[in-house]
């Protein structure tokens, strides 16, 4: 399905929602046109979700992601960024944001503060090649998460 603005009419776009959260066993779904789209709403529904749900103190979310990711050129996707020229010529980056190496549990742990809304990880990072994270590293870091109430979000 080609993705269109909710501006205009879609036939399309009330069944697909139903499917692909009957598929997924959620209650609502956000389609995105693009990766960079998506993380972008996704930092900000978890900065959202830490101050309302979760008591995070205002301007004080913090969002983990890792060394070596790529998110996109958006303003949210370079200040993720550990690479020093996707960032060059636009600071200052966005607060609140923590890097540590990819597949690192401990790092994970260590970084995890009350102010931490979300973990973001690529299940397999692909700026550099194929790179993957340790075995049970993603099922660790999401038992983690949980234990810490942090949000783990995919992209």
């Amino acid at each position: 399905m080609t993705l269109t603005s909710r501006a205009f009419h879609n036939d399309q776009l009330g069944p697909w929602y139903e499917k692909i959260c009957q598929m997924t066993n959620k209650e609502m779904a956000l389609p995105m046109n693009t990766g960079a789209e998506a993380v972008e709403t996704a930092v900000k529904a978890a900065r959202r979700w830490g101050y309302d749900v979760k008591g995070i103190e205002d301007n004080r979310a913090e969002i983990i992601a890792c060394v070596g990711n790529f998110h996109g050129r958006t303003m949210t996707a370079v200040s993720l960024s550990s690479e020093a020229e996707y960032q060059r010529g636009f600071g200052p980056m966005l607060p609140g944001i923590k890097l540590i190496p990819y597949g690192d549990i401990e790092a994970l742990r260590e970084a995890i503060t009350p102010q931490t809304a979300a973990f973001l990880i690529e299940p397999i990072q692909g700026e550099a090649g194929i790179v993957m994270p340790p075995e049970g590293f993603l099922k660790e870091a999401k038992a983690l998460c949980e234990k810490k109430t942090c949000a783990v979000h995919c992209g």
